[in-house]
């Protein structure tokens, strides 16, 4: 594929020149599709758009218009491709398409859905004209992954998530938030802004509440899976798993230990899809008398008792006693299941539709 022409119009900002210009690279390795003049922004009446791509595949030719945004956000792209939906109902464009640093999944599907095509720095593109239907997708963030949505579920931050998810219909006001959680207001404030930009909730009338709370769950679970917590192991001697349990409450109240199961057996506790074989449980401290009234030896692999010391509390938020137990808050259940990959997930996802209902 020749490199095209950059025909003399007003000059575009050297920010989307690069973007442009490295954007196009993914075209180039589609067999027969061509760009054979990229023209700047003109001074036109009817005319917005950053560029105008003159395409060819095979005899076809095809104008489309090009919009750069330095931001592949699911709420940037949203507004963008509606703007250029419309846009190019008055112009005489074949086609329309944004492009950005990157785009993910998410992305594509909004572009799909309103009729827009795009292209990344990364290598991932969509085109969708008369005889011509193309989708790479999947490629990686060639650049970092976007601290905003990473500081969505780091500790203070998820503390929110958590508030939010345990009661995804109810509006909040920012200072109500920073009230409920203990959270400062300038964070809540950023957090509602990420939100906001990444379509996970929307602001209406000085009210704050989730647009779309089953999304959110998955992106926690996604990253929560990245950073799944370390545990102990340890070999526990008993009859039967509902015998440890109760061996293991007794000997926490016992040393003034709080805790609360997780994973299978926190979860066979409000459901009955598991038959748990091994014990997760969270401790506010580890006591070695503890360790030696429950007989517990610490190995390297396996075992049938895990356990982590929660460090800020967030694992103990939400938790409730169950037939004389206390277990983690669902939420927490459906992370830590997710956590452990296969059945694990599968279990969280039984859990997520008995218990959670998004």
């Amino acid at each position: 594929m020749k490199e095209p022409t950059l025909i003399a119009k007003p000059a575009p900002t050297v920010k989307e020149r690069q973007l442009i210009t490295g954007a196009l690279q993914a075209f180039k390795v589609i067999p027969n599709l061509a760009v054979k003049e990229i023209v700047p922004a003109s001074k036109h009446p009817d005319h917005g758009l950053d560029f105008t791509l003159h395409m060819q595949f095979g005899t076809k030719k095809f104008k489309v218009g090009a919009e750069v945004k330095s931001s592949g956000e699911p709420s940037v792209l949203r507004r963008s491709a509606a703007w250029l939906k419309g846009l190019l109902t008055k112009t005489k464009h074949d086609y329309g398409i944004l492009v950005a640093p990157y785009i993910s999944g998410e992305g594509t599907a909004i572009c799909r859905d309103l009729g827009v095509g795009f292209v990344d720095l990364s290598g991932n593109c969509l085109l969708s004209l008369d005889g011509l239907y193309i989708e790479r997708t999947g490629f990686p963030n060639k650049f970092r992954k976007p601290r905003e949505i990473q500081s969505l579920f780091s500790p203070k931050s998820s503390r929110v998530i958590r508030c939010l998810l345990s009661d995804p219909k109810r509006a909040w006001t920012l200072k109500g938030l920073s009230t409920e959680t203990g959270v400062s207001l300038g964070l809540i404030h950023r957090l509602a802004m990420a939100l906001e930009n990444n379509l996970f909730a929307e602001k209406k009338l000085g009210a704050f509440k989730l647009e779309d709370p089953a999304r959110l769950l998955e992106a926690w679970r996604e990253e929560y899976y990245r950073r799944a917590p370390r545990w102990v192991r340890y070999v526990l001697k008993a009859a039967s798993i509902k015998e440890s349990l109760t061996k293991l409450k007794t000997a926490a109240l016992h040393h003034g230990i709080r805790y609360a199961f997780t994973g299978p057996s926190g979860a066979s506790l409000v459901s009955s899809y598991l038959a748990p074989t091994v014990i997760h449980l969270y401790v506010d401290v580890l006591k070695n008398k503890f360790l030696e009234e429950i007989k517990a030896d610490q190995i390297s692999s396996e075992g049938n008792l895990l356990v982590r010391v929660v460090e800020q509390e967030n694992e103990f938020i939400g938790s409730r006693q169950v037939k004389g137990i206390f277990v983690v808050s669902d939420l927490q259940l459906y992370l830590d299941l997710w956590a452990m990959g296969g059945r694990g997930q599968e279990a969280a996802e039984q859990l997520r539709r008995e218990r959670l209902n998004f």
